[in-house]
């Protein structure tokens, strides 16, 4: 049977405020930086790990993501950083989501789930009633890899039991890049063109993949 792996967070199901937005607001009461370029900072820094943190997470050096947008750390601003709870923004459904999930499935796919997450992830799933779409699911906080690691997408190809049309997620250098280690095609979602250099395998929304597919 065929497959495709799909990310979760901005890829299925969004947060607002986004982890993003959240960073931009404390560093816009010290520097004038574009919100494209703090999250390009922040998840280039995200995709220095290969390994989950104790909650199962791809935790991120406040450093490095500071030095990625040349700024020296001053010890007011770390701590701010630190401190602040980027990853509890309310979250939603895209508009889209439900239908990309129920095409997948009754064009006869198995739709397994990639995803770097703490167990968190369960209420989530059970909140917007999404377990019926998934064949498989392989967590972050149960494998204790994180992507772009290619073994947790061997580990999804095991449940898959066979290579995927290809990974979907938000982040390019950790859903695209981990993908294409692994030896699987990447399509990346940017809704918000954060990345408007890559031109191929890119996709602005959900039904743009399941228009192609519906139709085939």
């Amino acid at each position: 049977m065929p497959s495709i792996f799909v990310d979760f967070g901005y890829t299925l199901v969004g947060f607002k405020p986004s982890f993003y937005e959240k960073i931009y607001d404390i560093l816009k009461d010290y520097y004038n930086i574009p919100l494209e370029k703090v999250f390009r900072a922040y998840v280039k820094a995200m995709a220095k790990n290969n390994f989950a943190d104790e909650d199962g997470r791809d935790n991120v050096d406040i450093k490095e993501f500071l030095y990625n947008l040349g700024i020296q750390p001053k010890v007011k601003l770390l701590k701010e950083l630190e401190e602040a709870k980027i990853r509890e923004g309310e979250p939603f459904l895209y508009k889209d989501t439900i239908d990309f999930l129920e095409t997948f499935k009754s064009i006869g796919y198995n739709v397994i789930l990639v995803s770097n997450a703490s167990k968190g992830i369960y209420k989530l799933i059970e909140k917007f009633d999404l377990m019926k779409y998934f064949d498989g699911l392989v967590l972050s906080c149960e494998v204790k890899l994180v992507k772009p690691h290619p073994k947790i997408f061997y580990k999804a190809i095991e449940k898959s039991k066979e290579y995927p049309d290809f990974h979907l997620g938000d982040i390019y250098e950790i859903d695209y890049i981990g993908a294409r280690r692994a030896g699987i095609k990447g399509i990346l979602i940017d809704r918000l063109n954060f990345y408007p250099e890559i031109k191929e395998n890119k996709v602005k929304e959900l039904k743009e993949i399941t228009r192609k597919y519906a139709s085939n």
